[in-house]
């Protein structure tokens, strides 16, 4: 035991737990992102034979990934209440290893069997990201419960980085192929997500705060709530259109830098860029909440704001910034901004939905942010086809609409939340 609020207790095993339930999200993430910096090194070693085709087959892979956890997010709460939390990531992960080593030995022969093996992979996602608000509710008290969401995310953006910066420099440090590389990231799934099978347990002896604010009213009666509440339906609009912009531009990154620059970046470069906003991310990712947190308000209407207008900011420098400089400026920035806000976003979201239970709340954002990241996708591959002067206008575009949604969010007092 740590120590003691009130008469409910904190114990050191909430960190152990988190972090096991990262390194698990972290393969998942890795998965969906392994192509983000070679987009067309893959598309070419694939048999694709131009810009077009091969970008709309690497970002199948993603399509994949977000129809699955659209399909899948509702059923994956009721499986959540009927079996908890820990169970259904313990055997969602097991499958997750399963698949990410088959991709390893199988993905790398044709084009089908990566398909196969990525949706086996993608069926995972739902069962596993929805778990942290009720992780965060379970093990830790309302003061932490910024930064136990923050953690989680990071294991969003840990995968993405060892995907952006890792597969271009195994490839290029080792002389290795796709196929070997992916048989790398398929054994290291192994110990990842064993570890949290052996340390994570559904829900620590006693309650880290007052019951009322852990139980929460069912999915069924949650989902009928949330249609009438017009503050969670701008928050959770807002988180939509900003992961939608995330995750277009981590599965594109390599081919939208490539066409503002006239295509004179190597991939480990890009890789580096990527690389620079996840690592910018993920300081962020652990900052915002904890000032959200420690903030006499508790707001976070103003931070998603600030990190708003600064993303429109990194938009416009992929637009006009082609020095080494000016490029590293951006990836700060998509870091920092998009990247880092999406704690406080989700956090947001939870108390915009109170009572609603957290993995309610959670399995509605993820399905509407992979469903416009769906969308968004499709449109870039549909639409613009390669022109992707309209992909940062529709990102902007997009932005900008979820600057005008924040507004009209009115956030409640502490009183009305109950965090106190």
């Amino acid at each position: 035991m740590e120590g003691t609020q009130k008469q409910f207790k904190l114990y050191k095993r909430r960190w152990a737990v988190l972090l096991s339930f990262v390194c698990v999200n972290a393969v998942m993430q890795y998965g969906w992102a392994f192509f983000s910096a070679i987009v067309t090194d893959a598309w070419k070693f694939y048999g694709f034979q131009n810009a077009a085709s091969g970008e709309a087959a690497i970002s199948a892979l993603t399509m994949i990934i977000m129809v699955c956890m659209i399909v899948l997010s509702i059923p994956a709460s009721w499986v959540f209440e009927k079996f908890g939390w820990y169970k259904t990531v313990s055997v969602a992960g097991i499958v997750l290893m399963i698949f990410t080593l088959l991709r390893g030995f199988i993905g790398g022969s044709s084009y089908t069997a990566l398909v196969i093996t990525t949706t086996g992979i993608a069926v995972t996602q739902p069962f596993i990201i929805n778990a942290f608000g009720i992780i965060s509710a379970k093990w830790f008290p309302p003061s932490e419960r910024g930064v136990a969401n923050g953690w989680g995310m990071i294991s969003t953006y840990l995968g993405v980085v060892m995907a952006q910066f890792g597969v271009p420099w195994l490839m290029s440090t080792f002389g290795l192929d796709i196929p070997g590389t992916l048989k790398v990231f398929g054994f290291l799934s192994i110990p990842m997500i064993l570890w949290f099978v052996i340390v994570s347990r559904e829900a620590p002896p006693t309650p880290p705060a007052n019951e009322e604010l852990i139980e929460r009213v069912s999915f069924t009666e949650g989902a009928k709530l949330l249609i009438k509440n017009k503050q969670f339906i701008c928050a959770v609009l807002v988180f939509w259109l900003m992961q939608g912009v995330y995750f277009t531009l981590t599965t594109l990154l390599e081919p939208v830098l490539q066409f503002f620059n006239n295509g004179g970046l190597d991939s480990l470069f890009v890789g580096t860029l990527g690389t620079i906003l996840t690592i910018t991310g993920t300081i962020t990712t652990l900052v915002l909440p904890i000032i959200s947190d420690k903030s006499k308000s508790k707001k976070r209407k103003p931070i998603v704001l600030v990190c708003q207008v600064g993303t429109l900011v990194g938009l416009a420098l992929i637009i006009t910034g082609h020095s080494v400089g000016l490029q590293i400026i951006m990836a700060c920035c998509m870091g920092i901004f998009l990247t880092g806000v999406t704690p406080v976003l989700m956090v947001m979201g939870y108390e915009t939905a109170y009572p609603v239970s957290e993995g309610t709340t959670e399995s509605l954002m993820q399905l509407g942010a992979n469903g416009w990241g769906l969308i968004c996708l499709l449109a870039v591959n549909g639409i613009f086809r390669g022109n992707h002067m309209g992909t940062l206008a529709f990102f902007i575009g997009g932005t900008v609409v979820a600057v005008i949604l924040t507004l009209m969010i009115r956030e409640a007092s502490l009183e009305e939340r109950r965090l106190e």
